[in-house]
This record gives structure tokens, sequence and C-alpha cells, in this order.
């Protein structure tokens, strides 16, 4: 992989996507808790689970063939 695809790459990551997912996924996963008490904020390495899963989302969100960059 050369520096321009790597670039290209990059720029089509979103860090809003990744931060808005992850806080998403808190607030829904809080309601489930507090509604079920599963205590699921009380399993090790939660953050890093989450971090994960919204980490993922945000790359499968890149490769979706649905998904149009915007015209410069």
């Amino acid at each position: 992989m050369d520096t321009g695809n790597l670039i290209a790459f990059i720029k089509k990551f979103s860090f809003g996507r990744l931060i808005a997912s992850g806080i998403l996924l808190r607030i829904a996963i809080a309601i489930v808790d507090g509604v079920f008490g599963l205590e699921i904020n009380e399993t090790p390495n939660f953050n890093i689970f989450i971090f994960a899963i919204a980490f993922a989302y945000t790359i499968f969100w890149m490769f979706n063939k649905s998904y149009s960059e915007e015209d410069e």
C-alpha cells in the first residue's frame, strides 16, 4: 500500500462516527443494564469491548457500497 492509498483510507475514516457510535452504545447499554439489572458495566475490559464494537461499525460503514464520497 503506497502513501496515496493510505491517505485516501484515512480521509474516508470518520472519527466523529466512531465517537458518536461509542457514546450511543454506552447509553443503550446503560438503559438495558438499568432495566434488567444485568451488571454489564462490571465486565472486565468493558470500555475496550465498547470501543471494538464502535470501531468495527465505523470500518464496516467505510466499506459500505451505498456510501458515496462528496465531490470536492
